[in-house]
């Protein structure tokens, strides 16, 4: 099971999300790109980055900051937020150099834009992110309902062409209320897609019923707030040796 750290970023800051991405917010720290190098440290093996203003606006004022991090570790990073056409995403990987690209909204709004990434950058790099509140997909932001199911959602992205998605039930994102299991077998035992879950892992105990899931198409899991809270006990012996040696710095991995 890949874990995968969440790095949040709005306004040029590190934050969290809670059930909405336009107000229930909590900051966490000034700078992601230090949030991202602490992440690579501890030994993480890819960094998810989502671009707030991006999916709130479809404005991708943070690219700067996304490029330094990216230049900064050398593991794959993902990004989602704010990419709504082939010209964005083109830009994003090319001028970025994430890994692969995160598409919500735009793969509802346009799904010929989806065809059209994947058969430039290859389904490897095109990632279809489902949103749920109530077994509805919610969009832009998760302002709006879209008014189809998430499984039918991830049976028509997997019917172009998509291999994997992130999906996450936005009534669990930050508030450590645990996976929804039932949907994340619902969309495994319907498709062939892979899929990483994401939203509510409050500690190592969330992480184990993921982890139990005998359903191969389950392979990876995207945590928020419990890395930044310290809840797994591993990570809370690192970062208090860190604070014991001032002296101690981040390292430049790239």
């Amino acid at each position: 099971m890949l874990v995968i750290p969440v790095i949040d970023i709005k306004d040029g800051k590190c934050v969290r999300t809670v059930q909405d991405l336009n107000q229930n917010t909590e900051f966490y720290s000034e700078s992601p790109i230090i949030m991202a190098k602490l992440f690579r440290k501890e030994n993480f093996k890819c960094i998810h980055i989502t671009d707030l203003d991006g999916a709130l606006f479809g404005d991708m004022k943070n690219f700067d900051i996304i490029r330094e991090i990216t230049e900064s570790v050398d593991i794959p990073v993902q990004l989602g937020g704010g990419i709504r056409d082939i010209e964005t995403a083109r830009k994003v990987i090319k001028e970025l150099g994430v890994y692969r690209i995160v598409i919500g909204t735009a793969a509802l709004n346009d799904p010929g834009f989806i065809k059209a990434a994947i058969d430039e950058f290859s389904n490897s790099k095109v990632v279809i992110g489902i949103d749920e509140k109530l077994n509805n997909v919610v969009v832009d932001g998760w302002i709006n309902y879209a008014d189809i199911t998430p499984l039918d959602f991830a049976k028509k992205m997997e019917s172009i062409g998509v291999k994997r998605i992130i999906y996450q039930d936005v009534t669990r994102v930050g508030n450590l209320s645990g996976p929804h299991i039932e949907r994340l077998l619902e969309i495994a035992n319907n498709t062939d897609l892979k899929i990483t879950s994401a939203g509510g892992i409050s500690n190592y105990l969330d992480l184990k019923k993921v982890m139990s899931i005998e359903h191969l198409s389950i392979d990876s899991v995207m945590i928020s707030r419990a890395l930044y809270e310290n809840q797994f006990p591993c990570q809370r012996i690192w970062r208090d040796l860190e604070s014991q040696d001032t002296s101690l710095e981040l390292p430049d991995v790239k």
